[in-house]
């Protein structure tokens, strides 16, 4: 009985210092603001910098969350990511792509869920009906590439450079895609995924980069 009640014990004394080392871990992640998906990385933000990013933390429009907060990150080449100081984003125009431009199909053969391009629309902030320049219609086909159902399709047009932010209906997270549309290669570059972040603000940086990095 003895013996029984000493290897409880020490297996309590274990399970304790085990609950008590994942309690730091947990702290440790929070302090560092590390979120799933992702990890940051350590890089020369000047020289390798492409572009600076805004984000509403826990604001996509597939979360149930009530609270949120800002963050600012900085981008580099091969999706890495840093933590930024605050700063105030390049003058942008926002253009949203309403959600029936794109119809979502399950392809049984391949086993996933693809898109089809319907018709091309595009919406100011106000709401209103814009053209549809030769530049968005090359952009829309390759968003008609992307998987999965789409939402909260925007283009981010800021000094003379052109973005894409939407949102991607996934089991158990909401992928929050980033993209730079090259002109030259005519080819969306992913420039980062967050899970519930959506992006608000940018501020560019040596932009080119992006189109340097072959891994996208």
């Amino acid at each position: 009985m003895v013996l029984i009640l000493l290897l409880t014990n020490m297996e309590i004394a274990k399970m304790k210092r085990i609950a008590l080392l994942l309690c730091i871990v947990l702290m440790a992640l929070s302090m560092t603001g590390c979120t799933r998906g992702y990890h940051y990385d350590q890089f020369d933000v000047e020289k390798e910098g492409i572009v600076d990013v805004i984000v509403i933390a826990g604001k996509s429009i597939m979360s149930n969350r009530e609270e949120s907060e800002t963050r600012y990150y900085s981008l580099a080449s091969g999706a890495r990511i840093c933590l930024s100081e605050p700063f105030e984003p390049d003058p942008a125009t926002f253009y949203t792509i309403p959600n029936g431009c794109f119809e979502s199909y399950i392809d049984r053969d391949r086993n996933k869920v693809l898109n089809r391009l319907d018709h091309m629309a595009l919406k100011d902030e106000a709401g209103n009906q814009v053209p549809v320049s030769e530049t968005h219609a090359r952009i829309f086909q390759h968003i008609a590439e992307l998987e999965h159902d789409m939402f909260h399709i925007r283009l981010i047009e800021t000094g003379n450079q052109t973005f894409v932010y939407l949102e991607l209906n996934v089991n158990l997270w909401t992928p929050c895609c980033l993209y730079w549309y090259d002109r030259d290669a005519d080819a969306m570059v992913l420039l980062h995924e967050w899970d519930e972040e959506e992006v608000i603000g940018l501020r560019l940086r040596n932009i080119t980069l992006a189109g340097q990095d072959k891994s996208n």
